[in-house]
């Protein structure tokens, strides 16, 4: 993703008044959120990625995209909603 991309996504997620860090309440959409949870790689969702293995598990071209901590989908919606992974305004490549 571009810088542009993960510049937004910052700005957006040092607006949001949900973040597991600090305040202990993550967003939804999150990787520790009621949605976003399923889709780490120890989720309901994220385990048959996992099983199929190849381009689908975490380390693939895309199942790391579903990576909450790397800058990949995943990682860019974490920051704009502050989630714990990969918080609005690091700095993590």
């Amino acid at each position: 993703m571009t810088d542009k991309t993960t510049s937004m996504a910052d700005s957006l997620g040092a607006n949001k008044s949900t973040s597991a860090i600090p305040h202990g309440n993550p967003s939804v959409i999150s990787s520790e959120g009621a949605i976003g949870k399923p889709f780490n790689p120890d989720g309901a969702i994220g385990q048959i990625g996992e099983k199929i293995g190849g381009p689908l598990s975490k380390e693939g071209a895309i199942g790391s995209q579903f990576d909450a901590s790397k800058n990949g989908i995943a990682g860019h919606v974490e920051r704009a909603v502050d989630g714990p992974r990969n918080p609005s305004g690091s700095s993590k490549q």
